[in-house]
């Protein structure tokens, strides 16, 4: 149903000008974010579904990184937003009791060098940002803080401490700091990533070479792609070696199934949560285990993709 936005009389659907009255229709008249339809610009509630619009205004926007940019000087703050990520991402992904051991690599490294003139631009870039946004521009702001010290971490852990966290994670990661939707070869940073020439675990990715009983039983069990997904690869985690339990990830989603388990899925743009524990991670609170190492790459590799939208899946 279709209201005039001035009298409210219901007007005949594509009409321009309301029949009774004369009023412009589609110019002057604002769409109710419940339930679509259309309503008068002075309407406090919707004529259709009762939606209040004066209480559908947004809240100021809260901020991640807490900065006083009254400060002359805000690369101390940055410092202390960064050592609190770095515990953050040392109490996600490694452990939290050896955070002293991180601060204080970090201060015996060439890595100090290397932020001190990073943390020095992206004060610079922030405190320019909000010079010509102010607070319109601090949810931009936290995005640029996020990215940078994600960047950061990454560099200072792969390349300084694989002796803390116990793994050689893969220095390919560090290709992918800006890593965007529709600008990045999914496949590839996929393969970066996950690294599956450093894994003992039988990885298919030629689906012409795989045996085929192994590929029926991979998508009977838990490989439910759509017709045109594309599938980048099938790791086989059965005991008996035939593909009946494994995860597979494709241009869409993660897809898997553990032993003695149902078979689960999560498309990328769904992910909201990615938690490892000390030998399993939970995605969207759904259990999932490989191997202590592949658990560390997959699940930094999902809190990458995490809200993932390429553009053809935006559009729908």
């Amino acid at each position: 149903m279709n209201l005039c936005p001035k009298c409210t009389v219901e007007v005949l659907p594509g009409a321009k000008f309301c029949h009774r009255c004369g009023d412009k229709i589609v110019e002057r008249s604002k769409s109710c974010p419940a339930c679509k339809g259309d309503n008068p610009l002075s309407s406090v509630f919707c004529h259709h579904c009762g939606f209040h619009f004066e209480g559908a205004k947004a809240r100021p926007y809260a901020p991640r990184y807490v900065i006083d940019f009254q400060q002359a000087d805000l690369t101390d703050q940055v410092r202390a937003q960064f050592f609190a990520s770095l515990r953050q991402r040392v109490e996600e992904e490694h452990d939290i009791v050896r955070y002293g051991d991180y601060v204080e690599r970090f201060y015996q490294s060439a890595f100090k060098e290397v932020y001190q003139v990073r943390s020095v631009q992206i004060s610079r870039d922030i405190a320019t940002h909000y010079q010509r946004f102010g607070e319109n521009g601090l949810e931009e702001i936290d995005q640029k803080l996020y990215r940078s010290f994600e960047g950061l971490l990454d560099y200072f852990i792969i390349q300084f401490c694989p002796d803390l966290h116990g793994f050689v994670l893969p220095e390919t990661i560090l290709r992918h700091e800006q890593a965007r939707p529709g600008k990045t070869d999914l496949k590839a940073m996929i393969a970066d990533y996950l690294d599956f020439d450093k894994e003992e675990e039988t990885v298919y990715s030629n689906f012409v070479t795989m045996p085929a009983d192994y590929l029926v039983n991979a998508c009977k069990s838990f490989l439910f792609a759509q017709r045109r997904e594309k599938v980048y690869f099938i790791l086989d985690l059965s005991i008996k070696g035939n593909c009946k339990e494994g995860f597979a990830m494709t241009d869409k989603g993660l897809y898997w199934k553990m032993p003695f388990e149902k078979a689960k899925a999560v498309q990328y743009p769904d992910i909201h949560t990615v938690v490892k524990e000390k030998d399993w991670i939970l995605v969207n609170q759904q259990f999932f285990t490989a191997n202590a190492r592949l658990n560390l790459k997959l699940c930094k590799l999902l809190k990458k993709l995490k809200g993932w939208k390429e553009p053809e899946l935006a559009a729908q």
